[in-house]
């Protein structure tokens, strides 16, 4: 019985182990690199070019790295347009990285002569499509399997380059309009816009926060050692006076003034009426309407609650039928 509790207690330590070290490969994420041209020159058999093919995703595969085959690679790209799948050169890598999901993408050639082999690899960066790095060796004289472990090793070199390329931080230059918003980066707060930090490779959260402006929240993911910009706009948040509703009524409230005031004035020096024995010579009775004061004072608040009716229907919000406006220098 002793015996088999020890058993079971490694069991549960070995499990335990294992999920917490997976957790742990997860936590940290991992990045796709995909081999995205792997080509032979010279007599080099199909067997031979498998056992190439091989030895390259081993070489390259880390805890952190997803290694994409050239085979899963044409497959993916396969379809009537094969512009991506045969792509060759820096113009068409970030469009092909993008279709495959991948950060980085590999280029290998091999070259066989007299039975001496040369291996050129290179690493590329998915997202500007131009080489980061880039490996050379060679393999004189060489057996099939003494060839594949020399690609092996070309391929290790080129992983560790690789991962010193994945851990580089990338500049991030975050601009707002307006400006002056709370960066809050990983739910750290990291300062206000336009700002101008270091980031590591992989995925990041970022919010813009603004008073009575909405808060703008995204995800994206960063490339180690590619340096990128981000300009957003933020939408103000609408404000709840009825600017409409009280612009049309003080409107018509200071127009309803300006014609009570019009029709003042014009009874202002009119006679009030009297009796036969209050009228003067020449028959006028002695008092009249003075009524040019409170006229003047109708028609100045008439105007100004006109003016101020048409200032809130200016300022009246204007029914849109888009949202808040993003825009991104990079791609995220």
């Amino acid at each position: 019985m002793p015996t088999l509790q020890r058993l079971l207690f490694i069991l549960v330590v070995a499990f335990t182990s294992a999920s917490t070290a997976g957790a742990q490969t997860e936590s940290l994420g991992s990045q796709r690199v995909a081999i995205a041209r792997l080509t032979f020159e010279g007599r080099i058999s199909a067997g031979l070019q498998d056992l190439f093919s091989q030895r390259l995703v081993q070489g390259l595969s880390a805890a952190h790295f997803e290694v994409l085959p050239g085979t899963d690679v044409q497959h993916k790209l396969a379809g009537p347009d094969q512009t991506l799948a045969t792509c060759q050169n820096a113009s068409c890598y970030p469009a092909m990285a993008t279709a495959l999901a991948a950060s980085y993408l590999i280029t290998a050639h091999i070259t066989e002569s007299n039975k001496t082999y040369t291996m050129v690899l290179e690493i590329v960066n998915g997202r500007t499509g131009f080489v980061l790095a880039s490996n050379r060796e060679r393999c004189e004289t060489c057996g099939a399997e003494e060839a594949g472990e020399k690609m092996g090793l070309a391929a290790s070199a080129l992983r560790e380059r690789l991962e010193a390329e994945s851990r580089a931080p990338a500049r991030i230059v975050v601009r707002s309009r307006p400006a002056g918003a709370t960066v809050v980066m990983d739910g750290k707060q990291t300062g206000v816009t336009p700002l101008d930090t270091n980031l590591a490779g992989g995925q990041h959260h970022l919010q813009l926060v603004l008073p009575d402006h909405e808060t703008l929240s995204r995800s994206f993911t960063v490339v180690s050692g590619v340096d990128e910009s981000m300009d957003l706009s933020l939408a103000a948040i609408p404000s709840r006076f009825p600017y409409r509703t009280a612009g049309w009524a003080t409107l018509g409230g200071g127009a309803a003034l300006l014609v009570a005031g019009l029709v003042t004035m014009a009874f202002d020096n009119h006679e009030i009426a009297c009796s036969v024995g209050e009228r003067d010579i020449n028959g006028h009775c002695p008092y009249v309407r003075e009524t040019k004061w409170w006229a003047t004072a109708m028609i100045g608040i008439g105007a100004a609650a006109a003016t101020v009716g048409g200032t809130f229907l200016y300022f009246a919000p204007r029914p849109t039928s888009g949202g808040a406006s993003l825009g991104l220098a990079g791609n995220f």
